[in-house]
């Protein structure tokens, strides 16, 4: 049956506060719209009761797998007391199997007046294995019971891209990037089933946030890629619709291209992702200058010819590059490959881009790429990220109204579990650029994005990060019926109030998934 929405407001996002009455739905498709809600037979009007409705809301950098698992599991994210985290740990462990992995998330020691704990303080609470993931999930702290499991002591090297931190010589725990992920390649192995949950699971919180879709990254992780994809199959369909855009890690994608996966309207193809540089917290983002708390430059995953040839890598598959970077050096270097290697068709992917310079920028927007931007970094790097990177190079940190000001599309995303998956939390702090606790005036404001724009971010904006809008972000005649409805309008909410703002509905596919208000 034809489905009318009306008595909103409904804005399309074409245009900054442009609006209709109503639209009518038939089947997943959107077959008209109106500047006044018409009289029409054999048609169920679904009354949306003064609630504002949005084309579908989608996240472009997440990790669907990695926040089912954040969610089900052990996660510290939350926690402001190492007392909690102990016990947690020790209740975890209590009757763990020996041979098992206890990986714990969310670990954040900005939130323990900067107490860092190492494996010292694990091995006085357990002698099982025991990873703890830092929320970046570019360090983690692991105790002595899995460095003897890989056989690895003081004396160990670094190796290219990962990074042993050691205190007078001595392993204190602490694990970054490549030396981290070859420790998790072993411990996080997933059977399908198992997978199955933690997307499904994922899945569900996510429509309950207002996202239709995500652009996810998790086919290097979890044993065999296919599991995972199988995974997604097992939870998505037509009956229980979602849409995800699959980034494909280096390390899979020649296996991944081979493979015969059934991609569709739900599941679509994407680029190829690898990582240029680390994270902000543990101080592996690269960047150009030192870092003003510590004596170091970060840390490069590959040397610039090796990155080039990631570049060259996804040009002879003619595909397009994802690549993540935090620091400006980092962004240089990525920038450098794609000119050395420019794509064939379609739009490179810069993820992230935090701290960037001026030349940067100019050069991002001559090379026609896309980026993938987290607000959510903004509410949990500031105040510590001045003292870590100094204030000179604040003025072009996050800068995400300087990229839309140069054009360059900029799609919303959380990098969930790191940050929250609410895209209403990330549309605030894009907008007011501080955690809804900070009781300063924002950080760096001169970046900060109108309510319109931080919406756009996962409307508009995502769409073209997906090359699809002509099917999606925005509410037009013959465009897919993916629409998020929420409680209140956010254009007239006070700023200061919009990470409150609920979601009252999650329509996929012209289905309404999620129903909070009995909308009808």
């Amino acid at each position: 049956m034809l489905e009318l929405y009306f008595n909103g407001p409904i804005y399309t996002m074409k245009h900054d506060n442009e609006t209709v009455q109503a639209v009518l739905v038939d089947g997943n498709r959107i077959k008209a719209i109106y500047q006044e809600v018409p009289e029409l037979k054999d048609v169920k009007y679904i009354d949306l009761n003064g609630k504002a409705m949005f084309p579908g809301f989608v996240d472009t950098h997440i990790h669907l797998v990695g926040t089912g698992i954040a969610l089900r599991g052990v996660n510290f994210k939350d926690d402001d007391d190492i007392e909690i985290i102990i016990e947690k740990i020790r209740n975890a462990t209590e009757n763990m199997d020996d041979g098992s992995f206890l990986i714990c998330e969310g670990y954040n020691e900005n939130q323990l007046d900067g107490y860092k704990i190492t494996k010292d303080d694990i091995d006085a609470i357990t002698d099982k294995k025991v990873i703890i993931k830092r929320v970046c999930r570019h360090a983690a702290i692991v105790n002595s019971s899995v460095f003897e499991y890989f056989n690895i002591n003081d004396n160990v090297a670094d190796m290219p891209g990962g990074h042993y931190e050691k205190v007078d010589g001595m392993l204190n725990g602490w694990v970054h990037d490549n030396a981290m992920e070859a420790m998790l390649e072993v411990a996080s192995i997933e059977d399908e089933a198992s997978l199955t949950g933690h997307v499904e699971y994922a899945v569900q919180q996510f429509t309950q946030a207002g996202l239709t879709g995500v652009h996810t990254e998790d086919l290097a992780y979890y044993n065999d890629f296919k599991d995972v994809l199988n995974a997604y199959q097992n939870v998505i369909n037509k009956d229980n619709p979602f849409r995800l855009n699959i980034l494909r890690h280096t390390d899979v994608i020649e296996d991944v291209v081979q493979y015969h996966f059934d991609y569709n309207d739900y599941f679509r193809p994407d680029a190829m992702k690898c990582y240029a540089d680390g994270a902000l917290g543990g101080r592996t983002a690269l960047f150009s200058e030192p870092y003003s708390d510590e004596d170091t430059y970060g840390l490069a995953i590959y040397t610039p010819d090796e990155l080039a040839e990631q570049v060259k890598k996804a040009r002879d598959l003619d595909i397009n590059i994802a690549v993540h970077m935090i620091g400006d050096k980092a962004v240089e270097m990525v920038l450098d490959a794609i000119e050395a290697h420019p794509p064939r068709s379609g739009r490179d992917r810069l993820i992230h881009v935090s701290f960037l310079r001026e030349d940067l920028i100019e050069r991002m927007a001559r090379l026609n790429i896309i980026c993938d931007i987290q607000p959510m970094f903004v509410a949990s790097d500031f105040p510590w990220a001045i003292e870590r990177v100094g204030t000179s190079r604040i003025r072009y940190s996050y800068p995400w109204k300087s990229l839309l000001d140069k054009g360059i599309i900029c799609g919303g995303g959380s990098d969930s579990p790191i940050e929250d998956f609410r895209p209403m939390s990330g549309i605030a702090a894009a907008v007011n650029r501080k955690a809804a606790e900070d009781k300063s005036d924002g950080y760096n404001m001169v970046e900060a994005l109108s309510v319109f724009e931080a919406i756009s971010l996962y409307t508009t904006e995502a769409a073209k990060v997906a090359d699809n809008i002509s099917e999606y972000g925005t509410i037009e005649e013959g465009k897919i019926a993916d629409f998020t409805i929420l409680k209140e309008d956010p254009f007239k909410v006070d700023r200061l109030q919009l990470h409150k703002v609920e979601v009252a509905g999650t329509v996929i596919d012209g289905k309404m998934i999620y129903n909070a208000e009995n909308i009808n």
